[in-house]
């Protein structure tokens, strides 16, 4: 009987003696590890970027261009409020969210920006009416150009959309919508016509030239100016297509 309790006492030491050595070579591994992550932060390894909803205006590649003079500092030096600022720097970013997971790991989401309309010949303004300008604006052509000297870009904006409102059910687009130093409006259509249109009472006046702008006749090779800033009836002349573009005719109030 006392054979198998001392042997029962001596496998128990054993197993804790075992025990003790595999919790103490854990610990060493694991300190180890630590240390060579540590060590490999100190001496700036890569942090890995990862882009939360990447476009076609905000890609991967772009940001982790834009973040390589961060990708050699360590966890802990990430400076996140800093990197935010340099992520809004992006012309295409609205507004970005940073966020630091360990190991190396830093992920950003981004509000990006959506260009509703041109602005002038090297500006865009985006879906809340603020301006800003890209690096290029090629292959953004096909938005509205909007110009002013006077107005807010997000109250050209609501001209526009109340414009395009009533002129779509037509079949008839703007390329082009300037408002004059007077106030008054001049709309470009995509059909190469032109409208002059009153500073007060626009819309209605628009809404009238609508009404007849079926019946009014057309010539050959030739474009409709129509000018309704008349108190009494409009004015129709036929030119020759202008390009909005490229060349904008002063015309003065009558």
């Amino acid at each position: 009987m006392k054979f198998w309790v001392a042997m029962r006492q001596s496998l128990m030491m054993l197993f804790r003696g075992v025990l003790t050595l595999v919790v103490i070579a854990g610990l060493v591994w694991g300190g180890t590890q630590i240390w060579k992550f540590w060590l490999d932060h100190k001496q700036g390894a890569l942090i890995q970027i990862d882009l939360i909803n990447p476009s076609q205006r905000v890609t991967q590649e772009g940001m982790q261009s834009l973040l390589k003079p961060y990708s050699g500092l360590s966890f802990w030096q990430l400076d996140l409020p800093e990197i935010r600022e340099v992520v809004e720097s992006h012309p295409w970013v609205l507004k970005a969210d940073v966020y630091r997971y360990w190991p190396n790991r830093l992920k950003i989401e981004v509000t990006e920006q959506i260009a509703i309309a041109r602005w002038g010949d090297y500006e865009l303004i985006n879906q809340y009416g603020e301006l800003f300008r890209p690096d290029s604006m090629i292959g953004l052509d096909s938005l509205i150009k909007l110009s002013s000297l006077t107005a807010k870009p997000k109250e050209m904006l609501i001209m526009l959309r109340d414009m395009l409102a009533v002129i779509n059910p037509y079949g008839l687009h703007i390329k082009h919508l300037v408002q004059l130093a007077d106030g008054s409006w001049q709309v470009f259509l995509i059909s190469g016509d032109e409208w002059y249109l009153p500073a007060k009472d626009a819309m209605l006046s628009l809404k009238r030239l609508l009404a007849l702008y079926a019946s009014i006749p057309e010539q050959e090779n030739s474009k409709m100016r129509i000018d309704l800033r008349y108190r009494d009836g409009f004015a129709v002349k036929w030119h020759t297509q202008v390009d909005p573009a490229t060349d904008i005719p002063a015309v003065s109030s009558p």
